[in-house]
C-alpha cells in the first residue's frame, strides 16, 4: 500500500511539473530574452559613453578605441547567440535571429577593419571607411531588431520582410 501511495505521489508531482511547462515556460523564456537584450542595449550605451570620453589627443586613444570595439564585438556575438523565443511573441520575432547574426558579423568585420586601419603605427583611410560602413550596417540591424521587438516591421526600402 505504501509503495502504491509513493508511486501515485511521484506521478502526481510529475504531472504538476509537466503541466507547468506550457505558457509559463514560454513566458519565462520571453522574459529571459528581453532581460538579455536590455543588458545588451545597456552595454552599448556604456560603450558609447566610454568612446565619447576618449580624448583624441591622448597618446593611448587608439588602444582605448580598440578596447571599446573589442567589447562591442563580444557583445554583438553574445547577442547573436541568444535563443529568440517563438511562442507568446509577435510574429516579427521570427526575423530577429537572422538579423542578430548579420549584425554580429558586421561588427566583427568593423572591428577587424578598425584594427587594420592602424596596423603597425600606420593609418589606412580606406580600411577605416570600411570599418565605419560595417559599423553602420551592424547598428542598422540593431535598430531593425528594436523595431521587431516592439512587434512592428521596420520601414526601410532596403529590406524586405515576408509580410
Amino acid at each position: 500500500m505504501r509503495k502504491f501511495i509513493k508511486i501515485i505521489a511521484v506521478l502526481a508531482l510529475t504531472m504538476c511539473f509537466l503541466s507547468g511547462c506550457g505558457a509559463k515556460g514560454s513566458s519565462a523564456l520571453v522574459n529571459e530574452y528581453k532581460t538579455s537584450m536590455e543588458k545588451f542595449f545597456d552595454g552599448l550605451k556604456t560603450v558609447d559613453a566610454d568612446i565619447n570620453k576618449i580624448n583624441p589627443d591622448d597618446q593611448d586613444a587608439i588602444n582605448k578605441l580598440f578596447e571599446q570595439f573589442d567589447t562591442m564585438d563580444k557583445a554583438y556575438a553574445s547577442m547573436a547567440e541568444l535563443t529568440v523565443p517563438t511562442e507568446g511573441v509577435p510574429e516579427t520575432f521570427a526575423y530577429i535571429p537572422e538579423l542578430s547574426k548579420s549584425a554580429s558579423e558586421y561588427m566583427t568585420q568593423a572591428n577587424g577593419y578598425l584594427h587594420d586601419s592602424f596596423a603597425e603605427s600606420s593609418y589606412n583611410e580606406h580600411t577605416l571607411e570600411a570599418a565605419m560602413e560595417c559599423y553602420k550596417r551592424a547598428n542598422k540591424r540593431v535598430q531593425f531588431i528594436i523595431t521587431l521587438l516592439h512587434g512592428e516591421y521596420p520601414k526601410d526600402e532596403s529590406i524586405s520582410f515576408g509580410k
